[in-house]
């Protein structure tokens, strides 16, 4: 069986086409975990609705507390053998939990199949496109493997939206569940977790087989100085798990000092951002950097996009 997981808050309007999804799947041996944390809207009824015809869905109420809390409620509810996230906006194709399914019982060294990803918008649900600015300019990479190249891959960046991978659910086994408190990456550092613990992810090149990520002005992605500042929290946390990783200790190095890097250019971005009447933030990123030479190169560099962003309003 399949546990679908579903947290959701105020996606009342958005949550049935993501239930009827579900009902659509050609796979139909599962159950869906509606996690709502803490809706104001109609969201409650419109999920009884459908419970009162299908007893596969159930649904839980918690306190707002944010996706994560309400993931790793999911988790410890899930009777399922393998996991399947979903947001209460977004959507996968009919075939994809079968596909994924029949992939995992054929490769039983794979614990992660990964699926590819295509974005809509709610205008023209019909039109998908590669990238979340929906210009088909960018792809997501094609994820499989374990080791060392994988890990430093997802150390870049999250090559992954939290809907295509669908997983044993051994794997929470042997890395627990989301980090209570992250309200944004909380899925980065956890593939990431996944990665740094020698999991193998598979990637399933089937169209028939997609994750469908919903773009609109309330998607978490577009929260992009919050991004940011959980970008540093990661790269807190990233460096804690590569200490625990089975790496080399010289492939331990190379990669923490990468994060390293990425982790001043991060404060970089979130400074270019910040007010300079702001001073009190500047001495706690001053704090947080504890490297002088570190901070003044972030800061110069933060000032010089500041500089290119006022230039290019003047030229406008």
């Amino acid at each position: 069986m399949v546990s679908i997981i579903i947290p959701t808050f105020n996606y009342g309007h958005l949550i049935a086409e993501t239930l009827n999804c579900l009902q659509a799947q050609t796979y139909q041996f599962w159950e869906a975990i509606i996690i709502d944390d803490g809706s104001n809207d109609d969201t409650e009824v419109v999920v009884e609705s459908f419970i009162k015809i299908d007893p596969r869905f159930s649904y839980i109420r918690q306190a707002n507390q944010g996706v994560a809390v309400a993931r790793n409620l999911g988790l410890k509810l899930a009777e399922g053998d393998f996991i399947q996230f979903l947001d209460a906006d977004d959507l996968i194709s009919e075939n994809k939990i079968e596909l994924q399914i029949n992939y995992l019982k054929e490769n039983i060294a794979v614990d992660i199949c990964v699926v590819n990803t295509k974005f809509f918008n709610s205008q023209n649900k019909s039109k998908l496109y590669t990238d979340f600015a929906l210009r088909n300019k960018t792809f997501i990479p094609e994820i499989y493997g374990s080791g060392y190249t994988l890990i430093s891959d997802f150390l870049k960046r999250n090559p992954l939206v939290i809907q295509s991978p669908l997983f044993r659910k051994s794997v929470i086994d042997k890395i627990g569940s989301f980090k209570n408190g992250m309200h944004y990456l909380e899925d980065w550092d956890f593939w990431f977790r996944a990665a740094s613990a020698n999991l193998c992810f598979g990637f399933l090149k089937n169209d028939s087989a997609l994750a469908l990520v919903r773009v609109h002005s309330q998607s978490a992605t577009q929260q992009s100085i919050k991004i940011i500042e959980a970008e540093i929290l990661f790269r807190d946390l990233a460096k804690n798990n590569l200490l625990k990783s089975g790496l080399s200790d010289s492939q331990k190095k190379d990669l923490i000092t990468e994060n390293d890097k990425l982790r001043i250019d991060t404060y970089k971005k979130i400074m270019a951002q910040t007010y300079l009447y702001e001073l009190k933030k500047f001495v706690q990123y001053y704090k947080e950097i504890n490297n002088t030479m570190s901070f003044l190169k972030a800061l110069l560099k933060a000032l010089n996009i500041k500089r290119k962003t006022i230039y290019s309003k003047k030229k406008v």
